[in-house]
């Protein structure tokens, strides 16, 4: 039972994880549940331009709706 629970637990925190939302070459756009991951956003959109040997540069944000907002990156060298 306590076994269940955690699980239940630890997969609803991942779940508020920022992640890709849409990328390519020039830019991504990331998907942050709430302010308290901004700083992880980043870091994923690092990782992706990356990809293209370039760095991630913060664009704008934009809402996404009620459950979370929409963060633009571009790729740049």
């Amino acid at each position: 039972m306590n076994k269940t629970i955690l699980i239940v637990v630890l997969s609803g925190l991942t779940a508020c994880a920022p992640y890709v939302n849409a990328g390519n070459r020039n830019g991504v756009t990331i998907y942050v549940a709430n302010t308290s991951y901004e700083a992880e956003a980043l870091k994923v959109a690092d990782d992706h331009c990356s990809q293209y040997g370039m760095t991630a540069k913060f664009r704008k944000p934009r809402g996404s709706g009620k459950w979370g907002d929409l963060y633009d990156y571009n790729c740049v060298k």
